[in-house]
């Protein structure tokens, strides 16, 4: 099977300060106390200065962000649940343990197998570590063309460095190899890659084939929400929104907090209940 035509080994990284910035302020507080201990050995006055303009600072940094947090509340108001969403996803990246991927690494330098090149993607997409996701899925598909977790993950790869053609032929292998596969979210995300295609008609069919046999998510039903909205199914399109917007009556991941939150902008928008 020929590899879907992109460059796998230069995708487009998340931005290094948006994950580096919190723990940067945590470093910072925490060379505080040792900053004023040496201020105050060589002059206690201005030690206590300093202090008074640390907390001075501190609190019109506070104030200001509370107003900026209110102000971006009210511009956007799904940003709690995209903060949310980021800071799991930073979370992630920095709890994950990244010996297993330096181990798998090492192992692929005595003996290349698919499996091993799969389980090296597999984990740095776990850690967000998007510079080894493609070139492993790519590789493992190479070696194997069968594997459709490795058809998968290649395409939930390419979805987001932006190569929804690509990603739509390795979801359809891998639903292909494997009807059904990761219960349903490859036929999902084919119908994804349809709609950011501009392939309505067909992301519609998709994405109702996927409610009938493995019903709805906040997510599923926002994506399908938008691609009957594109057809011009405004009735069907409210419905679908007011379904992710649902209130599940527990905490929710995330991620489906983030499009449940998504959904109840749109429905206050155009009037829907929530």
């Amino acid at each position: 099977m020929a590899e879907p035509p992109v460059d796998v080994a230069q995708p487009r990284p998340p931005l290094p300060w948006a994950s580096l910035a919190p723990l940067a302020a945590l470093w910072a507080c925490a060379a505080l106390p040792f900053v004023l201990y040496v201020v105050h050995r060589a002059d206690p006055v201005a030690a206590v200065e300093l202090a008074n303009d640390l907390v001075t600072w501190s609190l019109r940094a506070a104030l200001g962000g509370g107003a900026l947090g209110l102000l971006a509340l009210l511009a956007f108001p799904p940003f709690p649940a995209w903060l949310r969403r980021h800071a799991d996803r930073i979370r992630r990246s920095w709890t994950v343990d990244r010996a297993p991927i330096l181990q798998a690494l090492k192992d692929l330098q005595h003996f290349e197998t698919a499996q091993k090149h799969f389980e090296v993607a597999r984990l740095a997409w776990i850690r967000t570590d998007l510079t080894l996701v493609g070139p492993h899925a790519a590789r493992a598909i190479e070696l194997d063309p069968s594997l459709p977790q490795a058809q998968h993950l290649l395409g939930q790869f390419l979805l987001r460095v932006g190569a929804p053609a690509q990603a739509l032929l390795a979801f359809e292998n891998a639903e292909r190899l494997d009807p059904g596969h990761a219960f349903g979210e490859a036929l999902l995300l084919q119908a994804r890659a349809l709609a950011l295609l501009g392939r309505d008609d067909e992301a519609v069919q998709r994405f109702e084939r996927h409610a009938a046999t493995f019903g709805g998510s906040h997510r599923s039903d926002f994506w399908r929400g938008e691609a009957l909205a594109a057809v011009g199914r405004a009735a069907d399109a409210a419905e679908a929104f007011r379904a992710a917007a649902a209130d599940p009556g527990q905490r929710l991941p995330a991620e489906e907090n983030w499009f449940r939150a998504l959904a109840r902008v749109k429905c206050w928008r155009h009037g829907g209940s929530r």
